[in-house]
């Protein structure tokens, strides 16, 4: 077959699909032919498929380079679901699990292997990685290397040094955000052979973007699910409103769930898969949700806080309507959120001296000498350290950010991980042991029948459903795996849910030398910048929203959207004049021809005689015109 007969092949066969959305096809032939390639798709666009068709196409295995755990396990399982091997290198896994991974990717077992920017900056990873079969590297969420992005990690910036040991291998990158300053700086920061990007048009025809000013938001948000109705996401910032606005939905007879980082996995994946499966129809979330979460019957997506940067806003909106209906975005906000969003600002940026004390407290916390600790990884109890030195969490999680931004420390908000099993005992050894110690030959029974594979690699276990099995309480369960943990039976590896926090530098004596925060002032200026374009998005009252998104994405050849608030305002307002309803009735014959009935709905609330005068008017006047059928359309 030819490359272009395989790649048509690949998407029937895996996603079962004839034809590829805009500029798919047109990106997957630019990676085929070997050039480097850049991708910006909104979100929903099918980012994702561009570099898994061509990784197919290529054979080998496909390097994904992806910034979240729950994106790269979400994607890993949505490729096994299609019969397609794919494994993520994730900081909760241990020297064995790596192993074991990069054992199958050498031996050509595995076609799609994730792993984190973090990881790729340790030089021994990428020497293990260049006695890989790698065919292709594709770079996800690729606006992260770019300082002037909304959301810059320093470790992307090292994945070019991949490049030496893959002289031969060309680099896809997907973001679905990026300004044009950020296009630049991607191609740049990852050393571009050639220039090849292809950027689809960030305009949302379908989506109906709403700012409402609205002092109690609540009631208007009951409104708003009551008469859009159908499927919708509520964004909110913190965790604990998350849980209260649900609640309040279904004291209110409206079917909710809540997510966000802090329930666990088995929760998390329940309620998403209800929300998908349209059980629960509202779900209230933080920005943790949604991320590589394809459900194409979004209704509405809706704000109740302001979010931080109008590419983000863009990303979670973006989430409504994939399946090209008419889906609305709503904003809801008042006078005190600008304020609220001002004082995040200056929360997310705290002093240098607040930077100092976290960089000691962290060090000390973990017992760390100066000119010690690089490479050395922790899971992090945030609370914790702030506790013992009398710090704000939120000012240490901020402090830990602009050093991660610096380069001392890579945090990695891993969420939890499921518990995992390894057999380890050999065969004979286990046939004694369960002879001699008969307790635990129920539970190792039904591991080794519910998990095949269980000696050549970890398996992800469901507690309850082994619990059940083998005929023990989930306490018990966790006692046995434990005891058969430290026997040297199986490995177990328990869920956990504190984040990782590696060093990447030693321990600097801050008495004789200081913190170098080279980035710390332009990110603080660009932070600014971003907040100050959120703040002019919701308060501007004559710019379309659609335009004013567009405009900041560096689109600026576009017309009034006819349907944001902004434009129903000044459409309102158009309708007082004769010059302003024969726009309005322009605008609707655009696309199609009306009767008069038809038309004069569209026009409720003007006057039926002075609207039929005006249209006869137009009619003599040539402007407009009957055709055979009856119904009027412009000349």
């Amino acid at each position: 077959m030819t490359k272009q007969q395989d790649i048509f092949f690949y998407l029937k066969k895996h996603w079962g699909y004839d034809s590829f959305r805009p500029l798919q096809q047109d990106i997957i032939e630019s990676v085929l032919s070997s050039k480097d390639t850049l991708a910006l798709l909104p979100t929903g666009g099918g980012k994702s498929i561009c570099f898994q068709i061509p990784g197919l196409v290529i054979g080998g295995t496909c390097l994904v380079i992806s910034p979240l755990i729950a994106l790269m396990n979400d994607q890993v399982q949505n490729l096994k679901s299609k019969g397609i091997s794919a494994v993520a290198i994730t900081s909760s896994m241990n020297a064995k699990e790596i192993d074991i991974a990069l054992n199958n990717a050498a031996f050509g077992h595995v076609q799609f292997l994730y792993v984190s920017p973090e990881r790729v900056e340790n030089e021994t990873f990428r020497q293990r990685l260049s006695y890989l079969p790698i065919g292709l590297i594709a770079i996800d969420e690729a606006h992260c290397i770019s300082q002037w992005g909304y959301d810059f990690r320093p470790s992307y910036i090292k994945i070019a040094e991949l490049r030496e040991y893959f002289p031969n291998v060309n680099v896809i990158a997907v973001t679905a955000s990026a300004t044009k300053e950020v296009v630049e700086d991607i191609q740049l920061k990852l050393n571009f052979k050639n220039q090849s990007v292809f950027r689809q048009s960030f305009e949302r025809k379908n989506i109906r973007y709403v700012v409402q000013l609205e002092e109690n938001k609540y009631e208007r948000l009951l409104k708003v699910v009551h008469n859009i109705g159908g499927s919708g996401i509520i964004y909110v910032r913190n965790r604990k409103k998350t849980e209260e606005i649900c609640k309040w939905l279904i004291q209110n007879k409206i079917s909710a769930s809540f997510y966000h980082a802090g329930i666990n996995a088995n929760d998390r994946a329940l309620v998403q898969q209800n929300w998908i499966d349209n059980k629960s129809q509202v779900m209230v979330a933080t920005n943790a949700f949604g991320m590589g979460i394809d459900k194409p019957d979004v209704r509405f997506v809706v704000h109740l806080d302001l979010p931080e940067s109008l590419e983000a806003y863009f990303q979670e909106a973006g989430r409504g309507g994939r399946d090209e209906k008419t889906a609305y975005a709503v904003l809801l906000c008042n006078n005190n959120d600008v304020v609220n969003l001002k004082e995040q600002y200056e929360k997310k940026t705290p002093t240098v001296e607040e930077i100092k004390q976290c960089y000691q407290a962290i060090f000390n916390f973990y017992q760390v000498p100066v000119e010690s600790g690089e490479g050395l990884s922790v899971s992090f109890d945030m609370d914790e350290v702030a506790r013992n030195y009398n710090l704000k969490p939120v000012t240490l999680f901020n402090a830990i950010k602009c050093l991660e931004k610096e380069g001392y420390f890579s945090f990695l908000d891993s969420g939890f991980e499921p518990p995992k099993v390894m057999m380890v005992m050999k065969k004979d050894d286990l046939y004694n042991f369960q002879i001699k110690f008969p307790k635990y030959e129920p539970l190792l029974k039904v591991l080794l029948r519910s998990y095949g594979g269980l000696y050549e690699q970890y398996s992800i276990i469901k507690e309850k459903d082994v619990a059940f099995r083998a005929k023990i309480s989930e306490h018990e369960l966790n006692s046995q795996l434990d005891i058969l943990n430290k026997q040297g039976v199986i490995s177990f590896l328990p869920q956990t849910s504190l984040p990782k926090l590696i060093f990447l530098q030693n321990r600097i004596n801050l008495k004789f030398e200081s913190i170098r925060l080279i980035n710390y002032p332009i990110l603080k200026e660009k932070a600014l910048t971003r907040i100050n374009s959120v703040v002019n998005y919701v308060t501007e009252k004559n710019i379309c929203r659609s335009r004013l998104l567009l405009s900041y994405f560096n689109e600026t050849d576009f017309n009034d959207c006819q349907f944001c608030d902004v434009c129903i305002e000044k459409y309102k307002r158009n309708l007082e004049t004769d010059e302003g309803l024969i726009e309005n009735i322009k605008i609707e014959l655009t696309h199609q021809s009306l009767s008069l009935q038809e038309l004069i709905s569209k026009f409720q609330s003007v006057n039926s005689k002075r609207l039929n005068n005006l249209i006869n008017k137009l009619i003599d006047d040539d402007v407009l015109l009957i055709d055979s059928n009856k119904n009027i359309q412009i000349k």
